[in-house]
């Protein structure tokens, strides 16, 4: 009941938010972030429109990077619209969809983008709390959504204020508008925005519900309530809700007990899913026309006998063992796996798909599967299908890469859940796509968080470089922080993944040079069975764990962070894995399960660390190369050259260290031998003892390792006395090195 509550107050915090900026902003043409600044009046509202609608960036990259693109050079108005929109956008949906930091970093990072410094109000910070889970599809689509916001709001300001002002005081003709607006643009993926704002604006009227899948969901499990249904869902869910509160005496939310259990008992229990059949070309048959206009699919293996519907998978063992006796164990799971998929695990309220050298067709399973052999055997093991595209198939050729190389693997029938919900989409059938496809959607690009000015001032690292670390991470998916020992490679790896990913979405591991495929990614271990003796079995490794992990989270980045990459014999533990770090969701064939095709899932990232004293970076063979960006982190150059000076500054102590360090390098005079700041970024460096502790036992050994054999004497060449003499009394004095300038800070 508490909770419930907190909900309720929630929700009328955000209601009251977004009223005062999207209903208060439309009516006075004002913006709520900025009070005397034209925002919402008619050009500005246009001018966003030009920008981005009219304008679309079909580039991969993420929703922010594109945006950026599309409003470079727009005024200061335009840029606070867009935040605005994208507060109205994000402040309903709750923490565990968007976190209240993710939404202010997103805010700030737009802002960031005007001439003068904008941020968003203290009272409108407390409705990004949220109160309401937006579904999968508003993490997907939020270009959809911010597109419909867009022309929703040029529409509205382009009309004189009085029919302005009367369409937002009109719950009805104002979803009218919003329907409008959607029939306009083509497509459904902005609904559920259109569904939210729509209570946000009307909660009176209208229920806090985004997915259109649960309101028909819900009345249909509460029929015999509402009898006289106009046929309208809104106003049938507005009825329900008067009837259900008068007989409860209590406000109504369809998403608690007694309620929640009514309606969502009737849905489909399994997690829904998306299987591809093959109908082209079946042992020189296509039996896609067939399937098209009986309404069905089927599979062929001619060469077993009937198999019951449901059967389990011991019965289908059998009954393949028995039939293909010659066959070898590799072509006997294919089978196996085939067929108890296509008998047992597809159910009805799946999506299928099916594909001939030009087209796509993407139906609804229906039914049970069944036999009818009036065809032939080849067509006879049967599930039932309603085809949306019979009349209009997708052309095969306009699908997303992703899309297109799930379609080309071999099997006759296996799970491609990953591009399902994109291909229900472009099939009209976004209404019936369940939450498990829309989370298991690999074609919508994964947002990163924005670098903030606050992680920039922590690493004491330009926010530039930080940044462009950043997009390079999300572009390439795999990034090697490389330089000398010191650097701080390590310590930026895992303070980036951190930021991107979040303390438990990071994995770190370390090379070495025993270190296997194995011990990477999957072999054989050593397991204590139940009888004492030990056996072996195959499991998994970090990076496998990893990837599994990030599938079922796909809404989040994962991070596995690999220290000291070039260690190890990197082509040996990698091995066919190299492959998939450049085409994620394509499946490959593994060493130790090859029936169970692995992909890597578009949301895991790698950062490497490479030590260039151990191993030049040009040592690295040319594929692994390709496959990474590289980031050199080089005591004399930007961001380290002043790093160590910015540590001490920051803590009111003396330069010296950073002296010190700056005269050994130069007298080194090699990019790859030098040290980094991070010897000496410890308090007891400011101090004479300490100094000369971290310099006898730190840095001359690691000098005297990399100068073995050339007969350099190391303490007399690079001990602490010679480089004080060559710096003579300054030396040893605090020097005011002046505050860093806007690039270096």
């Amino acid at each position: 009941m508490g909770q419930e509550t907190n909900e309720k107050r929630a929700g009328a915090v955000v209601v009251e938010a977004v009223r005062r900026v999207f209903h208060d902003g439309l009516t006075r043409g004002k913006s709520a972030f900025v009070p005397h600044l034209d925002a919402w009046a008619e050009p500005t509202v246009s001018d966003l429109r030009a920008r981005f609608v009219d304008r679309p960036d079909e580039s991969s990259d993420t929703f922010l990077v594109k945006l950026r693109r599309q409003l470079d050079g727009a005024p200061d108005e335009t840029i606070v619209l867009a935040a605005e929109l994208l507060y109205v956008n994000m402040a309903p949906l709750r923490p565990e969809q968007i976190g209240v930091a993710k939404k202010r970093e997103i805010l700030a990072e737009i802002l960031s983008w005007a001439s003068r410094d904008v941020t968003v109000p203290a009272d409108l910070v407390p409705a990004l709390e949220g109160f309401i889970n937006g579904g999968q599809g508003f993490l997907n689509y939020r270009w959809a959504q911010f597109q419909i916001l867009v022309l929703l709001a040029q529409r509205l300001a382009g009309l004189a204020r009085p029919e302005r002002e009367a369409l937002l005081g009109d719950p009805w003709a104002f979803r009218d508008e919003c329907l409008a607006v959607q029939r306009s643009v083509g497509h459904k993926k902005g609904r559920a925005q259109i569904h939210i704002l729509q209570y946000l604006l009307f909660p009176e009227t209208f229920l806090p519900i985004a997915s259109a899948t649960h309101k028909q969901d819900i009345l249909q499990a509460f029929a015999e309530d509402v009898a006289e249904p106009s046929g309208d869902v809104d106003r049938d869910l507005l009825t329900l809700r008067r009837v259900l509160e008068t007989q409860a005496g209590e406000r109504v939310n369809f998403y608690s007990e007694p309620w929640v259990g009514r309606w969502r008992r009737g849905r489909i229990e399994h997690a829904q899913r998306g299987w591809l059949v093959r109908g082209y070309n079946v042992d020189g048959h296509n039996f896609i026309p067939a399937w098209l206009r009986e309404g069905y699919c089927s599979l062929s293996w001619r060469e077993m006998p009937r198999i019951p519907a449901d059967a389990g998978k011991p019965e289908i063992q059998h009954t393949v063992a028995a039939a293909m006796p010659e066959a070898s164990v590799q072509l006997r799971g294919q089978a196996v796996y085939q067929l108890h998929v296509f008998l047992t695990l597809m159910q009805p309220g799946d999506l299928v798909v099916t594909v001939s050298p030009e087209e796509v067709h993407v139906g609804r399973v229906e039914g049970p599967a069944f036999h009818d052999d009036s065809d032939g055997s080849d067509n006879a093991r049967r599930r039932p299908v309603r085809w949306a595209t019979a009349d209009r198939p997708l052309p095969r050729a306009e699908l997303p890469e992703a899309v297109q190389a799930q379609l080309t693997r071999p099997p006759t029938v296996y799970d491609i859940s990953s591009v399902a919900a994109e291909l229900a989409e472009r099939a009209g059938l976004e209404d019936v796509v369940d939450e498990p496809l829309l989370e298991a959607d690999v074609t919508k690009s994964l947002e990163l968080p924005p670098i903030t000015e606050e992680l920039a001032r922590q690493l004491l690292m330009p926010l530039a470089w930080l940044r462009e670390t950043a997009q390079q991470l999300q572009e390439q998916r795999q990034l090697i922080f490389h330089g000398p020992p010191g650097t701080g490679k390590t310590y930026l790896a895992r303070a980036l993944a951190k930021h991107l990913a979040g303390p438990d979405r990071v994995e770190l591991v370390q090379f070495h040079p025993s270190y296997t495929y194995e011990d990477f990614f999957e072999g054989f271990r050593p397991v204590k069975a139940d009888n004492g003796m030990v056996a072996f079995e195959v499991l998994p490794g970090p990076l496998k764990l990893l990837a599994e992990r990030a599938r079922k989270d796909p809404a989040n980045p994962h991070i596995l962070i690999i220290d000291e990459i070039n260690r190890a014999n990197m082509a040996k533990v990698f091995g066919e894995l190299y492959f998939l770090l450049e085409y994620r969701d394509e499946p490959v064939t593994t060493q130790y399960s090859p029936l169970e095709p692995f992909y890597l899932p578009g949301n895991v990232f790698v950062i490497g660390t490479m030590n260039s004293a151990d191993r030049s970076i040009a040592l690295i063979d040319a594929a692994m190369r390709r496959r990474f960006a590289f980031r050199r982190l080089s005591p004399d150059k930007p961001p380290i050259d002043r790093l160590l000076d910015h540590w001490l500054r920051a803590r009111d102590l003396p330069d010296t260290p950073a002296r010190l360090l700056d005269a050994l390098n130069a007298r080194l005079g090699d990019a790859d031998r030098a040290i980094g700041p991070s010897y000496l970024m410890k308090t007891s460096a400011t101090r004479p003892e300490g100094l000369d502790l971290i310099w006898r036992t730190q840095i001359l050994p690691l000098l005297e390792d990399q100068l073995y054999g050339t007969g350099v004497d190391v303490a007399e060449e690079y001990g602490l006395a010679a480089l004080r003499d060559s710096l003579g009394t300054e030396g040893t004095t605090t020097v005011d090195l002046g505050r860093p300038s806007t690039e270096e800070a």
